[in-house]
């Protein structure tokens, strides 16, 4: 592990460098001036994760800037000629910049679906990827509690990564904020991997808990004639099997399961699972990364129908990291569950 993390920074460090070289050669300023500064600006990703928070805004939009420039600058060992260098970042800030504008259009993705066995027709608001942290605009949660209450549903899911933060009061002070969902059989969640990251996972649980929000880990619950299973995040080493979770329940009712990241999609047809929601994927988040996404996941984004089992996976609410999208979109799922 030690190695892959020395080989990283190695790579990391030379394409910066090749970066770094390559913008100076553009802009001729004060090499005494520029090479501090850019040594900043490239180094501002790690010191924004250690502490220094002036630089973890910087930090995130350099990951993009960083992502796209090492290409130019690998292109511009290829191509000499400078219009061609210049017109390439000029793309790259002006793609930073729309992505930046992007990110914050919440679109509603609407979903129509047929479940076995079901009591009643349900309408279900899914989101996942919220990721409240610092970095975030005022008004974050409030605006999204907004959205889903504009959707009047009946059962309000919140499928992992609500929280990236490791201050938790800042959750602390959204709390009454989240307890505004409006929803006819309450408001259910699981864990994502991030939660686990913040190091505080007990005094998230409650005050989740006191924001009637009902995290459910490895646990199985029963409302409005259907089943909800809610599992601990596949990175947590105490998963239970699903099939142990579903023990005892009543296969003459559907079930939907809630499940952070889209993974054993064959261990949750074969338990009968009737739908699976996910997020984790981000889609990519920005481009060209859905492509690899697409690569790693069965279901890396929207609806798959696999046996007897159907499929949601949202490409999430907010972003992490970088708080910008290029190709992908922030959304809210929106599924009417029809008889």
């Amino acid at each position: 592990m030690r190695h892959w993390l020395a080989l990283i920074i190695l790579l990391y460090t030379f394409l910066n460098f090749l970066i770094g070289r390559q913008i100076y050669g553009l802009l001729k300023v004060n090499k005494f001036v520029f090479w501090p500064v850019f040594i900043i600006l490239a180094a501002s990703p790690m010191l924004g994760r250690f502490g220094v928070k002036a630089l973890g805004l910087i930090g995130n939009f350099w990951i993009v800037f960083f992502y796209y420039a090492a290409f130019v600058a690998v292109l511009g060992l290829i191509v000499k000629h400078k219009p061609v260098i210049i017109g390439c970042y000029v793309i790259i800030f002006l793609a930073i910049l729309y992505g930046y504008g992007h990110a914050k259009d919440i679109q509603i993705a609407h979903y129509d679906l047929k479940l076995p066995r079901v009591a009643q027709e349900l309408h279900i608001v899914m989101l996942a990827d919220i990721h409240l942290d610092q970095d975030k605009d005022k008004g974050y949660v409030a605006k999204m509690v907004r959205q889903i209450n504009a959707l009047n549903p009946d059962l309000v899911f919140l499928v992992g990564d609500i929280f990236d933060d490791r201050d938790v009061n800042l959750l602390y002070q959204e709390k009454e904020t989240f307890k505004q969902i409006k929803s006819k059989y309450g408001v259910y969640g699981v864990l994502g991997n991030h939660e686990y990251y913040t190091g505080h996972l007990d005094e998230i649980l409650k005050i989740f808990k006191e924001a009637n929000i009902r995290i459910l880990r490895d646990e199985v619950t029963e409302t409005a004639g259907l089943y909800i299973v809610g599992r601990e995040d596949a990175s947590c080493r105490q998963r239970k099997p699903l099939a142990d979770l579903l023990k005892g329940v009543d296969r003459a009712k559907p079930i939907i399961l809630l499940d952070h990241q889209p993974v054993a999609l064959n261990e949750a047809e074969q338990a009968g699972v009737n739908l699976q929601l996910s997020g984790h994927t981000h889609r990519g988040q920005f481009f060209p990364n859905q492509l690899i996404t697409h690569r790693i996941y069965e279901d890396d984004y929207g609806y798959l129908s696999k046996g007897g089992l159907q499929v949601i996976v949202s490409s999430g609410y907010g972003t992490w990291g970088p708080p910008v999208r290029i190709g992908t979109q922030s959304e809210i799922v929106d599924i009417k569950i029809n008889r």
